[in-house]
């Protein structure tokens, strides 16, 4: 997306704009009224929405005051707009499906805007103007991945551990990785914070997936007689700091059967093209959070007993694969 309409959302939403055309308002000028900005602002921006696909122009008010001061031959400020299929993440958040990936660039960019803040600070900071709808938003953008990368992503986890039958996704998220598991037969546990496992009892109600709260940080199911065969877990790392990835791999030991395997994808420094450019992605967005180079993770991994360790490309998407095999008994 461009700088430019990446700005233009963002200061639509965090003036009311975005709201109020989606959800109570069809002309610029009645977005005008109800958020106070100009009516030059309030056109300009309707307009930029409509040329961006995110409106669409359905015909001149009638009821226009005729004695409003506007201009009687410009119809502009009275032209009604309908949100369109594009613009459906901005209202529909009972449903991640439709959210897709611009809300939550949104709440980055307002992040990103106050990055000085955290540079000096050590931690974005709390932000007045941040949306209500985090979690929705972000859950919505991790469901916006490509089918092919999916695919890919499993593939190449199976490959690890071809006997495998028991799945753990920790941090799976809105669980694109973990329906696909299942498409293929895999009996599937999903791990993720309370407030996500939330979103996933609606958007995975018809899934036979089994959905744990819980911090994959601190513990995760399984272990024992009750061992998973592999431990899946995509775009995790980069949010966590390295002593977190440390824990987060000694439970993933402890979780699987011996001879299960454990296999992560993310952005590996060294390997990927942007991954120093998402480590500031991090710094912007999260406490802790960053990206890694491959001996990183080949590090942790068997400092918490894993051996086999490899670090390579997914074909068909721009992250690779970190895994690792808990040895047999």
């Amino acid at each position: 997306m461009d700088y430019r309409e990446a700005l233009l959302l963002w200061a639509a939403r965090e003036t009311g704009v975005l709201r109020t055309i989606t959800t109570s308002c069809e002309t610029p000028a009645e977005v005008a009224a109800e958020t106070g900005v100009t009516e030059r602002a309030a056109r300009i921006v309707v307009e930029a929405m409509a040329e961006l696909g995110y409106l669409e122009a359905v015909g001149v008010a009638d009821d226009r005051e005729a004695d409003d001061g506007s201009d009687p031959t410009d119809d502009r400020l009275h032209t009604r707009y309908e949100i369109t299929n594009r613009a459906l993440g901005f209202v529909a958040k009972a449903d991640v499906r439709s959210i897709g990936s611009v809300p939550h660039l949104l709440d980055c960019v307002d992040r990103w805007i106050r990055l000085p803040e955290t540079m000096e600070s050590g931690e974005p900071p709390a932000s007045e103007t941040a949306s209500d709808e985090w979690t929705a938003n972000f859950v919505g953008a991790m469901a916006n991945v490509d089918d092919a990368a999916v695919r890919a992503s499993v593939t190449a986890a199976v490959h690890r551990n071809p006997d495998a039958e028991r799945v753990l996704d920790a941090g799976g998220g809105p669980g694109v990785f973990a329906k696909e598991f299942v498409r293929r037969g895999f009996d599937v546990t999903l791990v993720d914070r309370p407030e996500v496992v939330e979103i996933d009892r609606r958007f995975l109600e018809h899934e036979p997936i089994e959905l744990v709260e819980g911090d994959i940080t601190e513990e995760l199911p399984g272990g024992d007689d009750d061992g998973f065969d592999l431990v899946f877990c995509s775009r995790v790392a980069h949010g966590l700091s390295p002593d977190e990835n440390r824990r987060f791999l000694a439970n993933a030991f402890d979780a699987l059967s011996p001879g299960g395997a454990v296999v992560l994808t993310d952005r590996v420094r060294g390997r990927s093209d942007d991954a120093a450019l998402f480590g500031a992605h991090m710094l912007a967005q999260t406490e802790e959070g960053d990206t890694y180079t491959e001996a990183q993770f080949s590090s942790w991994l068997r400092e918490a007993g894993f051996e086999a360790v490899e670090v390579r490309d997914v074909p068909g998407f721009d992250r690779q694969v970190v895994a690792g095999l808990r040895p047999r008994d």
